[in-house]
């Protein structure tokens, strides 16, 4: 049962996501808990892949404090990943399925490691929501590219990478 409150989102949220309206906040939390739940995959949520993600809120939300301590709260380690897969439902035009892969494959990154468990939990949680094992790939690498962008960018830039 839904809660009825809902995030506001910035124009962040537009222009790296497209996303154009509010977000139901219970849905909002289920969807942290499956990408908690994949970067803990190797047996921890690292303070760096947690920090990425509570980093990319604040960015996406208006005032998203409570939605975060309520992602600090979240048990993710006793998440079963088809129910709660099964319980998200987003209505905007995005790519659901292909966006929270996209993000739990970028949250397992942050701490300088994609663990195998985390790329088993990746490629599970990409099974239940029908995707092909090629766009898995793809998403993994445009990571890859995104990363190797990042500090090309920041060495032009001459600072320390």
């Amino acid at each position: 049962m839904s809660s009825g409150k809902s995030l506001q989102v910035t124009k962040y949220a537009l222009h790296r996501y497209n996303i154009t309206q509010p977000i139901d906040f219970d849905v909002a939390l289920n969807y942290s808990g499956v990408l908690m739940a994949i970067a803990g995959a190797d047996g921890q949520l690292a303070d760096a892949e947690l920090q990425w993600y509570i980093d990319e809120q604040e960015l996406l939300f208006v005032d998203p404090q409570e939605y975060i301590e309520a992602i600090h709260q979240f048990d993710w380690k006793n998440v079963n990943l088809e129910e709660l897969l099964n319980r998200i439902s987003y209505r905007f035009p995005i790519n659901f399925c292909r966006t929270i892969l996209y993000q739990a494959i970028k949250m397992s990154r942050a701490d300088g490691s994609y663990h195998e468990k985390e790329k088993a939990a990746v490629a599970k949680a990409a099974e239940i929501l029908g995707i092909e094992r090629s766009v898995v790939i793809t998403l993994e690498s445009v990571a890859d590219l995104e990363e190797s962008t990042e500090q090309l960018r920041l060495a032009l830039f001459e600072t320390e990478v």
